[in-house]
């Protein structure tokens, strides 16, 4: 199994963002942390972190949450479908523990994956009905 997190993995391009935000087809959130889903041609997921100073405070703490980010991200690639995933933070994310963190981006990522199944059911039993 291959954990390396490559620049294909990963969204780069503002271009790339906004199509995430503006078509987002899957979204999952708590208070401190949200998550978008769009859907994608690719053939695998790929991640983007937008976490600013006014959420999560100063450097050292943007670069923790990030650093998580990016690790709930290698661990589960193999179970995400193709799909660009945007992680947003929100304000107090900060204040929260690492494990506190992992364990509610993995049940997030739980989440996006049910809604993303639920989207692809929805969408192929339109396309069959017309």
């Amino acid at each position: 199994m291959n954990f390396r997190l490559t620049k294909r993995h990963r969204l780069l391009k503002p271009t790339e963002f906004s199509r995430v935000f503006d078509g987002a087809v899957v979204k999952a959130g708590s208070r401190h942390l949200s998550i978008l889903g769009c859907t994608t041609d690719l053939g695998h997921a790929r991640f983007g972190l937008v976490i600013s100073k006014k959420n999560a405070g100063i450097a050292v703490q943007r670069n923790r949450l990030k650093r998580l980010g990016r690790e709930v991200f290698r661990h589960r690639n193999d179970q995400l479908p193709s799909i660009d995933i945007v992680l947003i933070a929100k304000p107090g994310v900060s204040s929260l523990s690492n494990p506190a963190i992992l364990d509610l981006l993995n049940r997030l990522v739980d989440t996006l994956i049910e809604q993303y199944k639920k989207h692809i059911l929805t969408r192929d039993s339109l396309a069959n009905s017309c």
